[in-house]
């Protein structure tokens, strides 16, 4: 969701080749994402028709429980769209959210305790357990993204190995 080039629907198929494909969503292609579909392609041909682009909002594209929802750096409220997206389908969701926007964003009334994108994302986790999902905050190296805090929901009836 919210895939801009759909370089994460490509490394997602990398890193689990058993998934048969994946749906890279966002109404705005950038012009670059067909090189970059080519040159991954290119070095690994397996992924070749597997990724399908669906130019539209993400409201717009159904989802299943059985579907794993992925959105990397959503700014600001659509992150929060993602996973409400996904919570209405009872969908696993894994989302790194950045670009907290305090005026849009849900902070819980958290912030008067921590720093107020923190406090965003307190809420979406709380938001998500609330929804009966498994709940998993984990952070990525600051290295790879300075916006590195990873949410992880998760439906009770999946396998907790997935998340170690």
């Amino acid at each position: 969701m919210a895939s801009g080039h759909g370089l994460l629907a490509h490394l997602m198929l990398l890193l689990d080749d058993s998934s048969p494909e994946a749906i890279a969503v966002d109404p705005m292609r950038p012009a670059s994402a067909v090189r970059i579909e080519a040159a991954l392609i290119a070095t690994w041909p397996r992924l070749q028709g597997r990724v399908h682009r669906i130019d539209a909002r993400i409201a717009d594209v159904p989802l299943e429980a059985s579907d794993l929802v992925v959105s990397v750096h959503a700014c600001g409220a659509l992150t929060d769209e993602v996973l409400r997206h996904a919570m209405n389908a009872k969908a696993n969701v894994a989302v790194l959210p950045c670009c907290h926007e305090l005026l849009t964003c849900d902070t819980g009334g958290l912030e008067g305790w921590m720093d107020g994108s923190l406090a965003i994302d307190a809420t979406r986790a709380a938001r998500l357990r609330h929804a009966n999902y498994k709940v998993h905050a984990q952070t990525i190296p600051a290295n790879i993204t300075p916006k590195n805090r990873l949410l992880l929901g998760l439906r009770p009836a999946l396998n907790e190995a997935i998340v170690r």
